[in-house]
This record gives C-alpha cells, structure tokens and sequence, in this order.
C-alpha cells in the first residue's frame, strides 16, 4: 500500500512552498496575462485588422476609378509621311477673266514631309461603375464575413488557451494541496522516530523499528526530490502559458474546495449552440460559399459604367500642343460565359450544398461533445462524495491504529500502513477536486458560458 502512495507522490509535481518571498496569483490574473501576452492571440489581433483592411478596400468600389497615364515618344523614322509631287501653279492676277485661261505660272518643287516622329501625350480619365450584376455588392459582403471569420477566430483561440490556463493552473494548486499530506507524513514520522528511539533505549522494541521509519524518511526525501525537480518543470510550463518569466516563489491562491454541485452549472436546451466559435465559424463559411454562388452568377450580367476621358497631345513644336475630352457609357454583355459560366455555379452550388451539410452535421457532434462534458462532470463530483467517505474510513482506521500502537497492540508496520492509506485517500481526492475544476470549465467551454 506504501508502494501505490509512493507512486502516487511520483506522479505529481510538488511546489514546496515557504512561508516567506512568495508571489501569489489568482486564476482571473493568471488568465488576464496569458491573454495579454500570447502570440497567438497577438497574430489573430493583426489578422483581424488586416481584415478590416481588406473590408475597407472593397468599400472604394462603389466610388469612380481614377486613371492618369503619360507617354513620351520618340521613332527613328516618321511615323507617316506626306509627299506632294512639284509642277507650275498659276498665279492669279486678280482679273476673273483669266482665271481659267492664266499666263502666268509659279514652279512649286515635290516636297516631302515627316510627322509623328516625336509625341506626347497625358491622359486623365475618371470611370464610375453604374451596376456590375451586384459583383461589388457581394465582395463587400464577402469582405465582412471576412472580419467576422477573424473575430471568431481570435475568440476561439482565446477560448482554447483559457481552458490550458486553468488545466495547468488547477494542477499547480493539487501539487500545493499534495504539500499538506507529504508534511503530515514527515511529521507523524518525525514523532514515531522520538518514540521508537526512546523505545529502543529502554529495551521495549528491537532495532528493527528504527531502521523501518528511517527506510520510511529516506524514501521520503527521495520522492522529494524527485517532486522537486518537476516543480521547475511545471512552473516553468505555466509561466510559458501566461507570458511570463519564472518564479520559483509563485503561489496560486485560489482553492480546490470553491465549487458548486454539476446542477448550478447545467445548460438546457440547442439554444447554446448558436453562441459556440466552431458553430459561428462554419455558419460564416457556408454564408461566403453561397456568396460565391451569387458571384460566379453575376458573372452572366450585363455591366455598365460612365466615364469622362481628358487629354493633352503635343509633338513638342511650336502650336502643336491641344486638350480634349469626351465622355462615354460603356456596355458589357458577356456571350460566352452563358454556355461556358453554368459549369461553374454549379460547382459553387454543390460547395455551398457541402458547407451545409458540414454546419449541421457538426451541431449534432458538439451536441454529444456537451453531453459527453457533463456526463464527465457528474461522474468527477460523484468521485469526490465516494473520496470523502473513504478518507473518513481511512482517518478512523489511523485513528484506530495509533491508540492500539500507543497501547502496544499492533506493530509499527500497522501504523505506518494506516498512515499510508490516509494519505493516499487525501491525495485521491485532491485529484477527484482537481478533476472535478477542470470538468467545470470544459462544460462551461463545450456550452459557450
């Protein structure tokens, strides 16, 4: 029995704790700085801006599309060229007479002349969407299912490291109860070795006593040992969860005994799924995919926009520079995609089909998550009334045992052995409270509270 206690001790990290230079933290603190500190929770912070970000862009959509455009050029050769061929022209003497019949003529030579060697040009042009088949619409739609997304995300997260908070920390305050029940052994050996000395001294026992509660202490202070080394671990765990360095003098305050019966707890009803991350998640997932229905089918619609186009043309010579504009309505009807676009929405159709068949399948599967939680949660707190009556039974039979070894009835080995099975009953239920503070908060998780 002795052996089942050691293992027990084993099994579990000790904080040993002193009186004086300790650092105490409670759970809503504990909580607090792990939410602060993540890294995780950090990054879904930026990836919830980045969202709005991307919100806010599909926002300036619905307002003109401005374009300004430049170009500098310059040919080797003209770009057109102009000949005219040389010959005598008339010359007119002013007389209407002998305008058909002239006399006197004017030698023009060929000529040859070059333009559109070197241009420029600036151009503005402002367009204004007028109906895009409700594409616009539906990306700023997509955009907010966007943000929302992140947002479940982030609390999701949230969620996840506050129930790793209160594992960790509902463990730390066992390995402090653990403290109690190690001390009560020590000390109960710590008298039996007065006695069996004192004993041993006046010829009442053999030696045999003493060398059976000095095998007791020495395993003892290995286990110790043992249990403290692993207290490095465990804080050093903690403190990586919370954000914070490592204290070997940290206390958690809060205590083991501060819960109440599963009824206070209980959750009736479907109505909590819809408050759940993983619901609203696949909720927000099966909405973008019938938005993307509703995209690949304004595909088929027509587009119309105004726009208002202005430049300046110059060939960089002397008068050669004019501002123009003009306006236009433009009208875009695609033809191909009536027979090519169906395939498409179709397949959107049956995504969309999926991500509700996904929704609703999930909400049967975390309503058996919940009952599973609270059939986990009845059966923790049954397991504490079944360890109170064990430990009365075990301080009755150490009771029992220490007045017969007093009276000299029964043998060290009796006493020790009752001692034993006290503690491993007062270990055994400060698992079962343990158990019990973390069923409590993964109910309350599984319901949304």
């Amino acid at each position: 029995m002795r052996n089942k206690w050691y293992a027990a001790c084993t099994g579990l990290l000790l904080i040993s704790i002193s009186g004086m230079g300790q650092n105490k933290l409670g759970l809503a603190d504990a909580k607090s700085m792990a939410i602060s500190n993540n890294v995780k929770i950090e990054n879904s912070m930026l990836e919830i801006a980045a969202a709005k970000n991307t919100l806010e862009g599909a926002k300036t959509y619905y307002y003109p599309q401005v374009r300004a455009d430049g170009i500098l050029m310059y040919a080797v050769n003209p770009l057109m060229e102009i000949s005219s061929p040389g010959g005598d022209l008339p010359v007119y003497d002013g007389n209407p007479a002998n305008l058909a019949n002239a006399t006197n003529f004017a030698y023009f030579p060929a000529s040859q002349t070059g333009i559109l060697q070197q241009m420029g040009v600036a151009n503005l042009s402002i367009s204004q969407p007028i109906y895009t088949g409700g594409k616009i619409k539906i990306g700023n739609e997509m955009a907010a299912k966007g943000v929302a997304i992140r947002e479940e995300q982030k609390r999701m997260s949230e969620q996840e490291l506050l129930l790793t908070v209160e594992q960790q920390y509902w463990q730390i305050v066992a390995l402090q109860e653990k403290q109690k029940t190690i001390d009560s052994f020590r000390e109960l050996l710590e008298q039996l070795a007065i006695q069996v000395n004192d004993a041993y001294k006046a010829g009442l026992i053999i030696r045999n006593d003493i060398y059976k509660v000095q095998l007791e202490q020495s395993q003892l202070a290995i286990n110790e040992n043992k249990l403290r080394n692993g207290r490095a671990l465990a804080l050093r765990q903690f403190s990586h969860t919370i954000g914070t360095d490592y204290d070997s003098t940290l206390v958690l305050q809060e205590n083991l005994d501060d819960h109440q019966a599963p009824e206070y707890y209980l959750e009736v009803g479907r109505a909590y799924l819809s408050g759940l991350s993983e619901v609203k998640l696949l909720e927000r997932s099966a909405e973008i995919q019938q938005l993307q229905v509703e995209l690949s089918e304004a595909e088929f619609k027509p587009t119309v926009a105004l726009g208002v186009n202005a430049f300046y043309l110059t060939q960089f010579e002397e008068h050669s520079g004019g501002v123009n504009a003009f306006g236009m309505l433009s009208v875009g009807m695609p033809l191909s995609h009536l027979w090519m676009g169906k395939h498409e929405v179709q397949e959107q159709k049956i995504k969309a089909a999926i991500a509700q068949n996904t929704l609703e399948d999930t909400k049967k599967l975390l309503e058996l998550r919940t009952a599973k939680s609270w059939t986990d949660l009845r059966e923790a707190y049954a397991h504490i009334q079944i360890m109170r009556e064990r430990i009365e039974q075990a301080n009755e039979n150490l009771r029992v045992n220490q007045s017969s070894y007093d009276s000299g009835v029964v043998t060290l080995s009796d006493l020790l052995e009752a001692k034993a099975l006290q503690t491993q009953a007062l270990d055994e239920m400060i698992e079962a409270k343990t158990n019990y503070k973390v069923a409590i908060v993964t109910y309350l998780l599984y319901t949304g509270k």
